[in-house]
């Protein structure tokens, strides 16, 4: 059964390889030091509680109003409050196979109480954007989804999180 749990120095980061060196080297390199001082969190997907079958990585962040769309209502005038999705990565291993979706909607699902911001690669935008992630009008990268909209996705935890 997959667990997804805070990336901890148990967990095997070597092996990892999603295909993407910068994604690949954040998870070797950067993610411990950064939970280290609370700049972001780094979760795990894990079967064995050792390997890394993929991770996300959550922060806190602010968005000035005036760069989101007009139809999306929010103050042009003041900072929005939401989690930054800086990195979400898959294994080379289970590429095609439906498992970045489930990572995704994970970290979704433990985003429920705020809106939810994007800073994706280029070529993952479409993938984004498949479910429902609009573009900010600063960077067609940075992408947003609304609380409104994940709680309309009913998103309920298939497997075990810790």
């Amino acid at each position: 059964m997959m667990q997804y749990v805070k990336l901890t120095r148990a967990h095997n980061r070597v092996a990892f390889d999603c295909g993407v060196e910068s994604l690949n080297h954040f998870l070797k390199s950067v993610a411990r030091e950064e939970a280290d001082r609370d700049l972001g969190v780094t979760y795990v997907a894990t079967r064995d509680g050792v390997s890394i079958e993929g991770y996300y990585t959550l922060a806190s962040y602010s968005v000035q109003g005036e760069v989101f769309p007009p139809a999306s209502r929010f103050s042009a005038t003041r900072a929005i409050p939401v989690i930054l999705l800086g990195k979400l990565a898959v294994d080379a291993s289970l590429h095609g196979k439906g498992f970045g979706a489930q990572l995704l909607f994970q970290a979704l699902y433990d985003c429920q109480r705020v809106a939810d911001i994007v800073d994706a690669l280029e070529n993952a935008i479409p993938f984004y954007k498949k479910y429902g992630f609009l573009p900010l009008t600063d960077d067609e990268a940075h992408l947003y989804l609304t609380l409104k909209t994940i709680r309309r996705m009913q998103l309920r935890p298939t497997y075990e999180t810790q």
